[in-house]
Parts: structure tokens; sequence; C-alpha cells
């Protein structure tokens, strides 16, 4: 039996966290849904949903395997743990936010893939940005830049924009997960 991954992906600022904790939320009572936590080389955060790992320990745990996947972004690692593969391996639908230049290598791993962009309008992930707080105008004027250059480029299977009530987008991320573990034990 092979479940699916679906990688949450899109610009910093767009809300990938608040909308994956609404759908893990609606779909807590599920057990086909495996929320994935992220392993980042950064402390602990309000704006990250992530648990905290340290560079020689996460460089170590790459080299030996040990991960589902991982890639670096921004001058930090990310990982997705064992329990990914397990659960994928068990069925499930895997969900996790998931870097735009992790893809490649992402869809070589897993043969039943899902790709949800969330994205927003530049004014929405400006002001989203300024408000955490860890950026200067400059960097900021520096994502924004680099959103520009990933628009159009990306094969997602979903488009959320999400400058609407998290019910809302919420609502469409959900049914969107719902379609693909419906599809998953369809061809199970």
């Amino acid at each position: 039996m092979t479940g699916a991954l679906v990688a949450i992906v899109g610009p910093s600022g767009a809300g990938k966290d608040t909308l994956i904790a609404h759908a893990r939320a609606a779909l807590s009572a599920r057990a086909e849904f495996h929320f994935a936590r992220r392993l980042v080389t950064r402390a602990a955060n309000a704006f990250e949903d992530h648990d905290t790992i340290d560079t020689a320990a996460f460089d170590a745990a790459a080299a030996s395997g040990a991960y589902a996947l991982s890639w670096r972004a921004h001058g930090l690692g990310y990982a997705l743990g064992g329990d990914v593969s397990d659960a994928i391996r068990a069925g499930r639908v895997v969900i996790c936010n998931l870097s735009r230049g992790a893809l490649p290598e992402a869809r070589s791993r897993f043969q039943r893939m899902s790709v949800v962009e969330i994205t927003a309008p530049p004014e929405v992930l400006a002001a989203r940005l300024a408000a955490r707080g860890r950026e200067t105008p400059q960097s900021i004027a520096k994502r924004l830049q680099r959103e520009r250059a990933f628009a159009g480029r990306l094969r997602a299977d979903c488009v959320i924009v999400n400058d609407r009530p998290v019910a809302e987008t919420g609502a469409a991320l959900v049914a969107h997960l719902e379609g693909v573990a419906k599809e998953a034990a369809l061809s199970a």
C-alpha cells in the first residue's frame, strides 16, 4: 500500500503554517492523514511550526540517510524525518511544508505526490513579512523579488490565494487533501 506526500509550498508570508494548522485541526480525527513536522536549523519562533536541530546534528543525520528528505534554503537546513516514509508506506497522506527548491528531489523520491501552492498578493506578503520583525526592509524586498522569479514556473496541483478568511482558504486546502486521500485509497 502506498500513500501520498502533499507538499505545501509558497513564499514566506503566504500563510502556509496557518493553513496547515487549520487542516490539521479539521482532520485530526482521521487516521489517513499525517502532518509532518520539519526539522530546521533555526530556533523556535511564533511564525513557523517546526522542531529545532543544531547544524552539526542535522548534517550528521543527513549524511547517514536518516531523513526522508532534506534540503537547504535561506542558509538553513530543513528535513523531513523517517516518520514521513513510514506513514506513506502505511498508506497515509502526509502533509508537509516544503521548499519549492526541494520539489525536484521530492518528486524523485515519492511515487505519489501532490503540490499545493499557497500564495498571496505582494502587498499582503510584504505586510506579513514586516510583522514578523525578523527581516530588514531590504531583505523583504529581496524575498518579494525572488517570488516574482518563481511566478509561473511551479507545477502545482492546487493553488490557494490566501487573502481571505482562514476558514475559506483552509476549507479549500482540506477539500484538496480529502481528494488526495480518496485517490490514494482508490489506487491502493
